[in-house]
């Protein structure tokens, strides 16, 4: 067989390779420091303490968080440990968590989106809650905030850990953002300007599980 008919096969065979990685895109990429808000300016509060509750929702079995560090729960502790300051000398701040979760689904059969392999849908859900409460513990007002995104991964593990960790923070992102805003519209005259001074030192505490 002359050399001229063999090269056509050769370059054939490099190429369908070359062509399936090129359907196949990248994993996502979950590079970035800890996730925490100590970076931006605090939302001061007229209460007297921050109590921030150690209670968590229960992971729900396709709920793909229960596996991260931080999980999605303890990140959205994170924010209002960082976020909410006590800038007063009566009342009580409580924060909770009310929803976080990452659920993962299958995507249907056929629909081609890596190279074959329908992939996996992951749901992120979010929800934080704030409330002031006087000294008898009656509720003076409260702030709610929720943020919720999706993506498509590959099914592999390290596809579905990177997506998983960049969806935590693009949604941690639209957390805070909607978490401020919510504050300064339902609590608004419990938000401390910044010119205000600053009162004794006061105590944040962290409520035991129960």
């Amino acid at each position: 067989m002359k050399p001229g008919d063999i090269m056509p096969q050769r370059r054939l065979l490099l190429l369908l390779p070359l062509a399936a990685c090129a359907g196949t895109p990248p994993p996502p990429q979950a590079d970035g420091p800890p996730i925490g808000y100590t970076h931006l300016t605090q939302i001061r509060l007229d209460v007297s303490r921050i109590d921030i509750e150690d209670r968590m929702p229960m992971p729900g079995p396709n709920d793909v968080g229960r596996d991260m560090q931080p999980s999605p729960a303890e990140a959205v502790r994170i924010m209002g440990r960082d976020r909410l300051a006590a800038f007063g000398t009566e009342h009580r701040a409580r924060f909770g968590v009310t929803r976080a979760q990452i659920i993962r689904t299958r995507n249907a059969a056929g629909s081609g989106l890596f190279a074959g392999d329908p992939g996996e849908r992951l749901l992120c859900q979010l929800t934080a809650r704030v409330d002031i409460l006087d000294a008898g513990d009656r509720r003076l007002g409260f702030a709610e905030a929720s943020a919720e995104r999706s993506r498509s991964v590959e099914s592999t593990a390290a596809a579905r850990r990177a997506g998983a960790e960049s969806l935590l923070r693009q949604t941690m992102f639209d957390l805070n953002t909607e978490f401020e805003f919510q504050i300064r519209r339902a609590l608004r005259p419990y938000v401390v300007d910044g010119t205000a001074p600053a009162p004794p030192p006061v105590a944040r505490e962290e409520l035991p599980r129960t």
